[in-house]
């Protein structure tokens, strides 16, 4: 949100910039003046125009380092949001193997105890 801000305000001024030269440029095509009050006029708008524009790199350097500084940070979340996954990762893996050895140890012994039984039904079928 601030970011949207940063940027906002330094197109805020460029338009109002550009905003400032069209508004000139409409003013003396359409109002009558003489060549010497014209040149004035352009030279006001020009001065004008120069002590706006030396504040915009100012503003630009500081949204760029704002910019900057936001981006290292979304790096930084996104390095440690990448290790706790590599982490959860890492345990569920261990949870995984766990469970199956679990299964595994419970298969075999279901397959004993089958073993068990069959050999027990044989011999009582075979008296």
């Amino acid at each position: 949100m601030n970011r949207d801000n940063n940027c906002s305000a330094g197109i805020a001024v460029i338009s109002f910039l550009a905003g400032t030269v069209i508004g000139a440029g409409i003013a003396l095509l359409v109002a009558p003046r003489t060549g010497e009050e014209t040149r004035e006029i352009l030279k006001g708008y020009g001065y004008d125009l120069k002590e706006k524009g030396s504040k915009i790199p100012a503003n630009i350097k500081h949204s760029a380092e704002h910019a900057i500084d936001r981006g290292k940070e979304l790096i930084e979340q996104g390095k440690q949001l990448i290790n706790r996954g590599t982490e959860m990762v890492s345990h569920g893996k261990d949870y995984l193997d766990e469970k199956k050895q679990t299964l595994s140890a419970a298969i075999e012994a279901g397959k004993d105890a089958m073993k068990e039984e069959k050999e027990k039904l044989s011999a009582a079928y075979e008296e």
